[in-house]
């Protein structure tokens, strides 16, 4: 039987592994085959240092995907996981001729073009620990641990400086269908801030609230997944036959 599955590329939020989307695997698996995508200094790929170079990492995480675009494919990002997969969708349509079937972009507004983040990466210790303890609420136990705040902060400040130092170009705006994801209790990815994604695609801009606050892909999984499951059998016409499997991008100099 002709393979019609989809592939679904996902990319975490700062700081966090791409394990945390192995359960999606099993709740989409057969029809959608989720490919999460590490970033270096985490999960399988703690031993690594995090990748300073927004360039650097976005041309080997293109190059990821292209390797394993081997079927119709989706991509969904969380926080800094958004801005990574839409530059990858726009560098894939405009270098690669490939479109994908929609972009996810969780809990993050849309870039303004040439504008970056606020820099949050710059903050001192304690105004930083108290921001993120505010964006990640509900890992408030990680936060407690002084061991834990010791390997996970400087991690994030990586990963946020990677976030900031993004630039938007007014030119990418993707032949893709686009949903922005967000919260409710989110004040960083409210609707509006969504809302923004529209002027990212030629295509169609839905934004969904879900309950919860900026983790909500934790704490409202269930309800996201639903969705996805919708989303991409229901309107892209695929039906069983891919399965799930454990993909996790090299950077340069490491095999794959």
């Amino acid at each position: 039987m002709t393979d019609l599955s989809v592939r679904l590329f996902c990319l975490p939020y700062a700081g966090a592994s791409a394990r945390m989307y192995e359960a999606w695997a099993r709740k989409l698996a057969p029809s959608i085959v989720v490919t999460p995508v590490e970033l270096p200094g985490r999960g399988s790929r703690a031993h690594e240092r995090p990748v300073a170079g927004t360039e650097a990492l976005l041309r080997d995480l293109t190059a990821f995907v292209t390797r394993f675009c081997d079927r119709p494919f989706a991509l969904f990002g969380h926080g800094l996981g958004a801005l990574l997969a839409y530059e990858i969708a726009a560098r894939l349509e405009w270098r690669h001729d490939r479109v994908a079937e929609r972009l996810y972009v969780s809990g993050q507004g849309a870039p303004r073009a040439g504008a970056g983040m606020d820099e949050l990466s710059r903050l001192p210790h304690e105004p930083f620990l108290a921001r993120v303890r505010e964006l990640y609420g509900s890992a408030r136990r990680t936060f407690a641990d002084p061991e834990a705040i010791g390997r996970l902060l400087p991690l994030m400040r990586a990963d946020f400086a990677i976030a900031e130092a993004y630039r938007a170009r007014a030119e990418d705006v993707l032949h893709c269908p686009v949903t922005a994801l967000g919260g409710r209790g989110d004040a960083s990815a409210d609707r509006a801030r969504l809302a923004g994604w529209r002027a990212h695609t030629r295509r169609h801009c839905q934004v969904r609230m879900f309950p919860g606050g900026h983790l909500f892909p934790h704490t409202a999984g269930e309800q996201v997944t639903d969705m996805l499951a919708t989303d991409l059998n229901g309107t892209g016409g695929f039906r069983p036959g891919g399965g799930p499997v454990r993909a996790y991008a090299p950077l340069a100099g490491r095999r794959g």
